[in-house]
């Protein structure tokens, strides 16, 4: 079970370097480097169905101006790929030492006589990172970045623990690779595409430009062609909660309960998670500073999910294949007596309940509808805690609906697929 927040002491380090990446900018500018080669190509299209309907010659020329400008559209295009690919990889931030002190309201710096804090609802999630030199990556919104760099590994865990990111409270999500593997992909491969499928068109029709609907189809076709080589160079993404891992390949996705998981172990820079009983295993390419520090986070969090036996009675917040209605009324039921007596469940066995990554996920979600049901002070916030640390998509959903009383059918189907 996670701890409150009351209930977490504060931690203080010293840091010889805090420094910032920003990868959310990154990923913007990435975006906007695509434009100087698609706006004129989406253009020239247009101009040739246009100069089909109205019989306008001049718009034929424009047409052609247009992808003529494309070759001038690729350098900038590539340049801002390298600024992206600069604010996503490089950490900003001089080398000194920094006091950080970490505590439930977040994160406070100083540095000299400046005090700069990072309020802790800015913070999504953490890892330590054993690199050549032992850093915590915080990972803020907007797609910021903070490394904070730490003497050892165990100065990283503590601050994590103060801020409430351990491995039992908020699952981190990590992705594998390159940062600009898709981005690199678009560039590369919307000329090759472009080229490509105007030498198959122009088989077909000499000259292309004479049939708008070879031209719609030779853009739909780059796009497409497009779209999929940069899906399939999409980096793996491996999101460890309190429940379980799950890895998001460009094209599938698996999910790894930690009751099927048998072993984390590490080959150089691979990964290799083993499940089920035949002791087959996801084997992932971390790089070399991330295999350790992602191993044990699993470890760490495998660990914190193996808790004790589930309370008495416990077995009753099930749905059993009731609609959402009648579960509703039976748990309501469970509270005639006004103190849970009807199942010999107290409200500490419907937290346990709650947190238990082992409980089936509708015994779970019951749980959480109990308590909103029940009154039970902080519920909502007891219920979020749970549901910032699942990894499975679809539980977090219908926990965070379950917070605001806002669940539906839907949402538990897909919660109890």
């Amino acid at each position: 079970m996670s701890v409150p927040p009351a209930f977490r002491p504060s931690f203080e380090l010293t840091s010889r370097r805090v420094a910032r990446r920003y990868e959310g900018l990154g990923r913007v500018i990435g975006g906007l480097a695509l434009l100087p080669i698609v706006v004129p190509f989406v253009v020239s299209t247009i101009a040739v169905v246009l100069a089909q309907m109205l019989g306008d010659s001049s718009l034929d020329r424009f047409a052609l101006s247009a992808l003529v400008s494309i070759l001038l559209g690729v350098p900038i295009a590539f340049c801002l790929a390298l600024v992206s690919a600069l604010l996503s990889t490089t950490a900003f931030g001089r080398k000194r030492p920094v006091r950080v002190v970490a505590g439930e309201d977040g994160l406070r710096l100083t540095f000299g006589a400046v005090e700069r804090s990072v309020p802790r609802a800015e913070i999504r999630s953490g890892l330590v990172v054993s690199a050549l030199r032992v850093r915590v990556d915080l990972h803020l919104r907007r797609g910021r970045v903070l490394e904070v760099q730490v003497a050892r590994e165990r100065e990283g865990a503590r601050l994590l623990a103060a801020l409430g990111i351990g491995p039992a409270e908020r699952r981190v999500a990590v992705s594998l690779g390159g940062v600009n593997r898709e981005l690199a992909a678009s560039c590369v491969g919307m000329p090759v595409f472009m080229a490509l499928w105007l030498f198959a068109s122009g088989a077909i029709s000499r000259p292309l430009f004479s049939h708008a609907a070879l031209v719609v189809a030779w853009l739909a076709l780059t796009l497409g062609s497009t779209w999929l080589f940069r899906r399939a160079v999409r980096r793996t993404r491996v999101v460890v909660g309190s429940d379980g891992v799950r890895v998001e390949r460009p094209f599938a996705s698996v999910w790894l309960p930690y009751t099927d998981l048998t072993a984390v172990q590490t080959r150089g820079d691979r990964l290799l998670l083993s499940h089920g009983r035949s002791g087959a295993a996801v084997v992932l390419g971390t790089g070399e500073d991330l295999t350790e520090s992602l191993a044990q986070r699993i470890r760490e969090a495998h660990a914190s999910a193996v808790g004790s036996a589930a309370p008495r009675g416990a077995a009753a917040l099930e749905r059993r294949g009731r609609d959402l209605a009648a579960w509703r009324d039976e748990l309501r039921k469970l509270m005639a007596a006004g103190d849970y007596r009807a199942t010999t469940l107290n409200p500490e066995d419907v937290l346990h309940t709650l947190d238990d990554a082992d409980s089936p996920p509708d015994r779970r979600i019951g749980a959480a509808l109990l308590l909103r049901i029940a009154g039970y002070p902080e519920a909502r916030d007891r219920i979020r805690v749970a549901a910032d640390a699942t990894a499975d998509d679809a539980l977090r959903t219908a926990l965070e609906h379950a917070a605001e009383e806002e669940v539906d059918d839907a949402a538990l189907a897909r919660a109890l697929r």
